[in-house]
């Protein structure tokens, strides 16, 4: 099941509904955990690292997110919170399309697409992080790794609760509400991406939209993976040369 899955004649309009506000909060909430968590508190560690392994000039600096190096502060929580939002909608992202991506390549080419996006966006020589912090390679890795593992942990979380009957376990439902509201922001995607699969699911198209999907999906995310790979390399080649 997931979130355009399609309706038979007996199921209500209720029925779908509830359907696919599970599915999507399961992807804003799991995907809020994985961006506070590794996106968050694991981009401070990080962070604290490349500053020991640095020269001391680097403390006080603003980093090309805005945060100040070596220094821990209240902005510290802004960086976390911003990153549950960028989680959540990786998450709400990952839950739509899931199904159309084979079972035994999510994990993988999720992780890898998420590594090599995220990685092109993050790196570049322009700037203060890659260019003052040592060593560049460490920090080209790090800042690879962050996107990869907050996304597969998002494909861990998700896959999990897959097997969940929607909205039985109270707990689990009480704490992914909790969570997507830490990516409030979110929410406005995630409302926006409910509504669409709730009407491609009482159209009835959505089992010519899995069969598209099925296909361009995955097709997608391939190129746009090699894409992304092809400027984080020739990016990298440059900061750390």
């Amino acid at each position: 099941m997931d979130v355009v899955r399609g309706t038979s004649c007996t199921t209500t309009a209720r029925d779908d509904a509830r359907a696919v506000a599970w599915w999507v909060l399961l992807g804003a909430g799991s995907g809020a955990i994985a961006g506070a968590l590794v996106g968050g508190v694991g981009g401070r560690l990080a962070m604290l690292l490349l500053r020991i392994t640095s020269p001391d000039l680097v403390v006080g600096m603003t980093s090309d997110d805005g945060f100040e190096i070596g220094v821990v502060s209240a902005d510290t929580l802004q960086l976390v919170l911003a990153m549950a939002l960028l989680g959540g909608i990786n998450g709400i992202v990952y839950a739509t399309l899931r199904s159309a991506i084979p079972q035994r390549l999510r994990l993988v080419l999720w992780t890898v697409f998420a590594a090599a996006l995220g990685g092109a966006q993050i790196v570049h020589e322009d700037g203060v992080d890659f260019a003052v912090l040592e060593p560049a390679a460490l920090a080209v890795v790090l800042f690879v790794v962050l996107p990869g593992a907050a996304a597969a942990l998002v494909v861990v979380l998700v896959e999990r609760g897959s097997r969940v009957e929607p909205w039985a376990d109270r707990r689990l439902s009480a704490g992914l509400c909790a969570a997507a509201l830490a990516g409030s922001f979110a929410l406005i995607f995630a409302a926006a991406v409910a509504i669409a699969a709730l009407g491609i699911r009482r159209v009835g198209a959505s089992g010519v939209l899995r069969r598209v999907a099925a296909v361009v999906v995955p097709t997608v995310l391939v190129v746009v993976t090699l894409v992304a790979g092809w400027e984080l390399v020739s990016e990298s080649t440059r900061i750390v040369r």
